[in-house]
């Protein structure tokens, strides 16, 4: 969502008013069976994706049948405006177990809310297995269509993206959020909506891929994650681990992939077999 916005630009030593476009950015309360989850600032569209989304890459749900609905609503706050919520729906046990991982306020949905203690991270995440491969045609494919697909960055500057897709189906989805993190959640939120299979998708997103970023795809089951942008030390290492290819500076005709490249194929050549 896009807003104006008056201002002053100095060009040089003039000085003129103007009026820019604003990404929108409003509190975004999360809650689990009626109780407050965790409260996030977001871009104030497509909640729901965000909802499902978050729900996976945080480990309050690990299959898509165990959401069994959401309910979305809209308050107005004094001197602040509106402010959303979603509901989402649980089994009562999920829904126990998230309530013992309930956080305090997060600027954005990070990959480490609700943890305790350092020793939780990575804990109780299974490897992901996947057969998925992809030429590096179609990774660098991924990225035009999401750049394409913006329309709140190219006007704004503000925004964050994320996109899903496969080799055979191009782009599945794609999502805008003034935080990474909850960018990637709804690009995740809604694949599952379409019933799609996030074993056979590799994910492309505008920000670094540190160590939450990665912790987010273990946990959805993506086998590769990509960036435009860098890696860090830790999310390098959790990828390693976690069986996720970590594809980093993705541009045109050129990527540093990490781990696992036997799923990256160059002229149809694992890059795992070249020498």
């Amino acid at each position: 969502m896009i807003e104006p916005g008056a201002g002053l630009r100095i060009s040089g030593r003039g000085v003129r008013a103007m009026r820019d476009d604003l990404a929108v950015e409003a509190p975004f309360e999360l809650r689990i069976n009626g109780r407050s989850q965790v409260l996030l600032m977001v871009s104030p569209q497509g909640l729901e994706d965000l909802a499902r989304g978050h729900c996976l890459s945080e480990g309050l749900t690990s299959r898509p049948e165990e959401v069994l609905g959401v309910t979305l609503g809209r308050a107005e706050l004094p001197g602040l405006g509106p402010a959303y919520w979603a509901d989402v729906e649980l089994p009562r046990e999920l829904a126990r177990r998230a309530r013992s991982r309930r956080v305090a306020p997060a600027a954005t949905s990070c990959g480490l809310c609700g943890l305790e203690s350092f020793q939780d991270l990575g804990r109780e995440i299974r490897p992901v297995s996947s057969a998925l491969t992809v030429d590096l045609s179609v990774v660098q494919g991924l990225f035009q269509l999401m750049e394409r697909g913006q329309e709140v960055f190219p006007r704004t500057g503000a925004a964050h993206a994320a996109a899903l897709g496969t080799p055979r189906d191009g782009l599945v989805s794609l999502a805008e959020d003034v935080g990474r993190h909850n960018a990637l959640d709804k690009a995740l939120g809604a694949a599952l909506a379409a019933g799609q299979d996030l074993g056979g998708c590799l994910a492309a997103v505008s920000g670094r891929i540190s160590f939450e970023m990665a912790l987010k795809a273990a946990r959805s089951g993506l086998p590769l994650i990509a960036s435009v942008s860098a890696a860090t030390t830790l999310g390098r290492s959790l990828c390693a681990d976690l069986g996720v290819t970590l594809v980093a500076f993705a541009r045109q005709e050129r990527a540093t992939v990490y781990c696992h490249p036997h799923r990256v194929l160059l002229d149809g050549v694992p890059l795992s077999a070249r020498p």
